[in-house]
């Protein structure tokens, strides 16, 4: 079932929530002008039985640790926090820590750090040292994934208490981290910001309704929403408008606005595409077939190029990418949840819907969501000195987050403009479902292969054949580096 019933309760969340905003609008106020194409019907086998809370009963022992000093070594998550403010996320991060201290008898402190390589050091030093400064740690991704073969990490899955299965846990990184039957890196509720930062697309529905085109979200639920109807859709669109003789973010309209270090990732990974992969022996390999990449990349190279969207590869105005969409200048962006809780997208002036990622074709078994590297990933360091309650208190942290937090992390999103629309947050729902992971990514991150669309695309090259050649074989070395030190490191 995996996170099916998390998901079906979100979804249950997120309904009642768009029915009592809709119910507080006027007429003039709802939307008009193309309509969606209507509702998916549910998933099937998915009953009402499911969408009971699970959490109800997590099945952690009854135990009293003594004010224990909790340290969670932390970057880019939310730990200290001291009162409520009445800000959603903020308040439910301080409730779900009173309610960690309450149960076991514990005190919550946060060791936080500005950068995200210093997080990792200083849980690699720490173990170094033989010292257990931390009990846990939220860390970067793509920081904690280079680290995680070097024994610094305490293996989750020996963990007797960490139930990876349980909703309120990530459970599509579960296959992607395991490597020699051990997993060192797991996400979910406990890093609300991470569970966030999942890729998606939002479309400006009044620039729809001007060129009198449907919305898009009959695509997704007949599962055609494939990037060969996003390239139908932006063919055309990118237009001079003052005509100048120049194509500017500022002055002009694009079919497509995205920046270069995220849609890259975002459109090969929601294609299905994915840099290491496991074979019929569980055993992690990399997944550099020719025909499958090249025919994927073209379709990309179509959609960005082909179509003189906006790219952006300036990382020092990155923003502007999706200044551009806000500002009312594109018709689709590439985006991702988090980007909707910020207040310049609630302050847009046209309504824009969300999509999931387009799929690679009509055969692909399910849209995907790129997780980010910037998200956080929960560590355990290898020097902790008790287990049981490590386990305990792991997984309590995630139960106490899926209570407390699970719905404010959907009322951030849905009290964006893109709330009006019922779809949208139907849609936000499966790309919350449809997460994915790379060992490739996540663990190779240094390797050119893994950035092989983003920097192809970039040069605007289709010559993919030499590219993947080149890298093979530095890529093949450093993954069998990487098994071998989790099979020595366990």
């Amino acid at each position: 079932m995996k996170r099916r019933a998390f998901c079906a309760l979100l979804a249950l969340l997120l309904t009642l929530s768009v029915f009592a905003s809709c119910s507080e609008k006027t007429d003039t106020e709802k939307d008009s002008g193309t309509p969606s194409a209507g509702t998916a019907d549910p998933v099937p086998g998915e009953t009402e039985a499911e969408t009971e809370d699970p959490g109800l009963d997590d099945g952690l022992p009854e135990v009293d640790y003594e004010g224990y000093a909790y340290h969670i070594c932390f970057w880019g998550e939310d730990v200290n926090i001291e009162e409520e403010t009445g800000e959603v996320l903020n308040d439910a991060i301080f409730r779900r820590n009173k309610a960690m201290e309450e149960r076991f008898d514990i005190v919550v402190e946060g060791v936080e750090f500005d950068e995200y390589n210093a997080a990792t050091t200083a849980v690699k030093n720490a173990v170094s040292a033989g010292v257990n400064d931390y009990d846990v740690a939220f860390l970067h991704m793509v920081s904690a994934g280079q680290a995680a073969p070097g024994g610094f990490f305490y293996s989750l899955d020996l963990l007797d208490h960490v139930d990876p299965e349980k909703p309120w846990w990530d459970t599509d990184c579960v296959d992607a981290f395991t490597v020699a039957g051990h997993m060192k890196l797991l996400c979910g509720m406990p890093l609300p910001n991470a569970m966030l930062r999942s890729s998606c697309m939002a479309f400006n529905k009044a620039r729809f309704v001007d060129r009198g085109l449907e919305y898009p979200y009959g695509l997704v639920d007949a599962g055609e929403w494939t990037l060969d109807a996003l390239y139908d859709l932006t063919k055309d669109v990118t237009t001079d408008l003052n005509g100048d003789g120049e194509i500017k973010e500022d002055d002009d309209f694009f079919g497509l606005t995205s920046w270069y270090l995220d849609s890259p990732y975002s459109f090969y990974y929601g294609a299905g595409g994915s840099i290491v992969k496991k074979n019929e022996e569980g055993v992690p390999v990399l997944n550099l077939d020719l025909e499958f990449n090249t025919a994927l990349y073209e379709k990309i190279y179509r959609v960005v190029v082909d179509n003189n969207s906006n790219y952006h590869t300036d990382i020092n105005t990155y923003k502007k990418a999706y200044e551009t969409f806000r500002n009312g200048h594109a018709l689709f962006c590439e985006a991702s949840l988090a980007h909707f809780k910020e207040e310049a997208w609630r302050e847009m002036e046209d309504d824009y819907g969300v999509l999931p990622m387009p799929k690679l074709n009509t055969d692909q078994e399910r849209y995907m969501s790129f997780v980010n590297g910037a998200a956080c990933m929960v560590a355990v360091p290898a020097s902790i000195e008790d287990p049981e309650r490590t386990g305990i208190l792991l997984e309590g942290l995630a139960v106490e987050s899926y209570r407390n937090i699970r719905e404010a992390l959907f009322e951030i999103t849905a009290k964006s403009k893109s709330s009006r629309d019922e779809d949208s947050t139907r849609m936000m729902d499966l790309v919350m479902e449809t997460r994915a992971f790379d060992l490739g990514y996540s663990h190779m991150y240094d390797q050119a292969v893994v950035n092989f669309v983003r920097d192809l695309l970039a040069s605007k090259s289709t010559d993919i054949a030499s590219t993947l050649s080149k890298q093979q074989k530095s890529a093949d070395k450093k993954l069998q580096k990487i098994i071998e030190s989790y099979e020595k490191n366990g």
